[in-house]
């Protein structure tokens, strides 16, 4: 049961993909709990890094290095303590939704946390699709965490997307060209995981074989997440849920949108049609999303480097103003004894 406690699972993907259904099925699973998009961990990661690069990094004394911290340990502790509070309130989340769910006129003594199916669950799933750029973060802060791709073709996608405000009121893109924007960046930052850190890690799984072949999808992935099959993970996949409700004479083709950024899109869903998932790492795609994860720190340390310099100089200016004003009080004292000699001995008076 330790071994298993920090796994958590995370769905990665361009929005209106079916990781939000992906991640219900999960939760059914008698030992895996769904949570809210959290959105926010994968923000902690690059504050942490940048927190750990500055504090090891201006001078020899700093805490981290004196200690020696090293970064998989630093991060790897913030997940464990992640983790941790998560599984700690897993029931408190439940309660919540079931409060939700009953509406406020309900009985709170009908919810009995004895029996909440949640208590003996050690894992649990996130279906964030803005995880899909943060990736080598979350990777970071859970070592032992297993990722999800699932991809949908790029144009259903995309009607999905410009149809998003029928289901939650507000707008997920702006206009066509961002919607296939942003699949194009999200499929691509997870194909990019999917290089850097192998099958072990990454499974890609097709929205189409979810649908078509529920069952077997369900199994595999359960196999590569090291559970086993449950039926009951089935249960979410017997309605629509989530749907942008696309009406079905909606049309594509909206004056304005660039053809290139279409292509670029609908070329690499082909490529992702007719080739594998790679079964090998490559470290070309190690070093990748590293600088991808890294680039934004280091621009922080640019920043933080510029803002030494730049009060460096200012505090040398300071230095030289005072030293510049002790001079001239000290000419201005001179001075009035020079005025007073005169005024007390005459014009001749030696200053």
């Amino acid at each position: 049961m330790q071994e298993r406690v920090n796994k958590p699972i995370f769905v990665v993907g361009s929005p209106r993909s079916g990781t939000s259904i992906l991640t219900w099925c999960l939760g059914q699973h008698p030992n895996i709990f769904p949570v809210n998009e959290s959105t926010g961990i994968g923000e902690l990661a690059l504050a942490l890094a940048v927190c750990y690069q500055t504090k090891t990094g201006l001078q020899p004394d700093s805490l981290w290095t004196a200690m020696n911290v090293q970064q998989e340990e630093f991060f790897a502790a913030f997940g464990q303590t992640i983790n941790e509070i998560i599984l700690r309130h897993k029931v408190d989340l439940e309660r919540r939704r079931w409060e939700e769910a009953a509406g406020p006129n309900a009985a709170h003594a009908s919810f009995v946390t004895e029996q909440s199916i949640s208590v003996s669950k050690t894992r649990w799933v996130d279906g964030t699709p803005l995880y899909s750029f943060h990736i080598c973060g979350l990777r970071k802060l859970f070592p032992d965490a297993r990722f999800i791709h699932i991809v949908r073709d790029v144009t259903s996608v995309v009607r999905s997307m410009l149809n998003f405000h029928r289901l939650a009121g507000v707008s997920l893109v702006g206009n066509e060209q961002e919607a296939y924007d942003y699949w194009f960046r999200a499929v691509s930052a997870c194909l990019l995981a999917e290089q850097a850190y192998g099958p072990e890690v990454m499974f890609r799984l097709r929205y189409s074989e979810l649908v078509d072949q529920p069952e077997g999808s369900l199994r595999a992935l359960l196999n590569f997440l090291g559970e086993p099959y449950a039926p009951e993970c089935l249960i979410p996949l017997r309605k629509r849920i989530n749907s942008s409700n696309v009406p079905a004479n909606f049309k594509l083709g909206e004056s304005g949108t660039d053809p290139l950024v279409i292509e670029r899109a609908t070329r690499l869903y082909a490529k992702i049609e007719t080739a594998p998932q790679p079964s090998a790492i490559s470290t070309i795609a190690i070093d990748e999303i590293e600088a991808t994860f890294n680039a934004p720190i280091n621009q922080v340390a640019i920043l933080r480097t510029e803002y030494a310099k730049a009060h460096a100089r200012a505090q040398r200016l300071a230095n030289e103003v005072q030293r510049k004003r002790a001079t001239i009080r000290a000419l201005q004292a001179r001075r009035w004894r020079h005025k007073l000699r005169q005024f007390v001995f005459g014009q001749d008076a030696v200053p």
